[in-house]
């Protein structure tokens, strides 16, 4: 199964889990880049809570030649981040199959999965959400293993 994991970061740890689900499936990896230099969090979220898209990057992978696309998003106000909402909008109608990923401080990670998949349009193969805490310690490798094994099961 040719797999992608595309992701935006702002302070890293949707970064390490996107990093440990890349090693997990052997897939390639799409960084989103943002432009959120000087943003302030306050800000970020609310623009995450209004729905709003963000300028990204262009990406470097066609996400149509992949079998699976896995895509992660920091949780901002129970909502995924701007530049992830723009991936998606971009790129939704090219996936063959799609799971995603989210890490979060306290509360809204199901609300923000739920919402990418609707997003999407497509039914995700699989969902994975990962306290900050837990990749602070360390303790969301045993979680990204299992789902990685998931995602990998006929």
């Amino acid at each position: 199964m040719k797999s992608l994991v595309a992701y935006y970061s702002r302070t890293g740890s949707t970064k390490a889990v996107a990093e440990a689900i890349v090693d997990a499936l052997n897939a390639d990896v799409d960084p989103i880049i943002a432009d959120t230099e000087g943003k302030g969090m306050g800000r970020l979220v609310m623009q995450a809570m209004l729905n709003v898209h963000a300028r990204i990057g262009q990406t470097s992978k066609d996400v149509s030649s992949y079998d699976i696309v896995v895509v992660g998003t920091p949780v901002w106000g129970s909502k995924m981040s701007p530049p992830v909402r723009t991936y998606l909008a971009k790129n939704k109608s090219k996936f063959k199959s799609v799971a995603f990923f989210c890490t979060y401080g306290g509360r809204g990670s199901e609300k923000t999965l739920k919402s990418m998949e609707s997003f999407c349009g497509k039914t995700a193969v699989g969902m994975l959400d990962v306290l900050e805490k837990d990749v602070k310690s360390g303790e969301y490798v045993e979680k990204v293993k299992r789902f990685a094994t998931e995602l990998q099961e006929p």
